[in-house]
């Protein structure tokens, strides 16, 4: 008994000695501790997710997150097992004989700033407007943007642009270690400015 307590509490302390950083080569080791997390209790999943959003007080934009290739992983893990996919949630192949890192694949080496903006009530937006994540100054060169409109069904059948999510993402190896300053900018005036450290994720 005393030699599985003394194996468990050396597996604890590898899971909980790990050194954040941002690494664009994601490992099986990597694999394994992500799902960890996301098969963990719901306390520590919210925790871990909590560091990877950025604080923000601003009117227009209600949330700015960091998602890395780890981060991705942990949420890619969840949402499998919310929808009862056991095997390929813990790294296991679907019925295509994909693993969740295959289907992951696109987003390698990469990190995704996502921001929720919302509308004034009295906008005249027909279409999203050009909403853009700048990291940098000067800004670094995005790799993809997606913006995704956010609707309200109204009676009628009728639908109102109420706001976005956008994501850019970025070369992880461009912001690793490195704490930067990130704007929000809306038909080109900033919204907000925040500074995000990078070098304290993984």
């Amino acid at each position: 008994m005393k030699k599985l307590v003394s194996l468990a509490a050396a597996g604890w302390l590898v899971a909980t000695s790990h050194v954040a950083a941002i690494d664009a080569d994601f490992t099986e080791a990597d694999m394994r501790r992500a799902v960890t997390i996301a098969v963990g209790s719901e306390g520590n999943r919210a925790r871990f997710h909590e560091a990877y959003n950025v604080p923000v007080s601003d009117a227009t934009v209600e949330q700015v997150e960091v998602i890395t290739e780890f981060r991705r992983f942990v949420l890619a893990s969840e949402e499998q097992l919310a929808m009862g996919n056991w095997m390929l949630a813990r790294g296991g192949f679907d019925s295509n004989g994909r693993t969740l890192k295959h289907l992951l694949e696109r987003w390698k080496g990469q990190v995704s700033l996502r921001t929720r903006v919302r509308f004034h009530p009295q906008h005249a937006y027909t279409a999203i407007p050009a909403i853009d994540i700048l990291v940098g100054e000067p800004s670094f060169l995005a790799v993809e943007t997606v913006r995704t409109p956010v609707t309200v069904s109204f009676e009628g059948g009728t639908s109102g642009l109420v706001g976005a999510v956008v994501e850019t993402t970025f070369n992880a190896l461009s912001l690793a270690n490195r704490t930067l300053p990130v704007r929000i900018v809306l038909d080109g005036k900033p919204l907000t400015r925040l500074n995000v450290d990078f070098a304290r994720l993984d």
